[in-house]
């Protein structure tokens, strides 16, 4: 998409927006401290950071980079099945809001500016 913006479009502004995922059923990856383990969304996150930032580096002119949800953003539309945040809303204990594993991994790209991201089986 990069590209095509940079190509097709005159590289004129933009950004990505609404970036993530939404999980059914992500209680299923608590640890025994109750924190959702979601390396997954880590993963995710990462690899599409990685890529948008690559793209800065070779001339488009990408501005941000948004997530979809600080925190779970549930949905009457999924049945309130898919949770997307950093951090978890617990409907189920008066909606008490706890950290994913993601939102401290988040925390420590925002406090260090480094990226790393394991892509085709090898660190960049």
């Amino acid at each position: 998409m990069a590209q095509r913006m940079t190509q097709e479009y005159g590289n004129i502004p933009w950004f990505v927006a609404e970036n993530g995922m939404g999980v059914e059923n992500e209680a299923r990856f608590k640890n025994s401290d109750g924190v959702i383990q979601d390396h997954y969304r880590i993963d995710f996150i990462a690899e599409h950071l990685y890529w948008t930032l690559k793209a800065r580096e070779e001339g488009a002119n990408c501005q941000c980079y948004m997530l979809w949800a600080f925190t779970d953003n549930v949905s009457p539309m999924n049945a309130f099945k898919n949770r997307y945040g950093l951090i978890e809303i617990d409907l189920e204990h008066e909606r008490a809001r706890r950290p994913k594993a993601s939102a401290g991994w988040f925390r420590q790209l925002r406090d260090t500016r480094t990226l790393t991201v394991m892509l085709d089986d090898e660190d960049k």
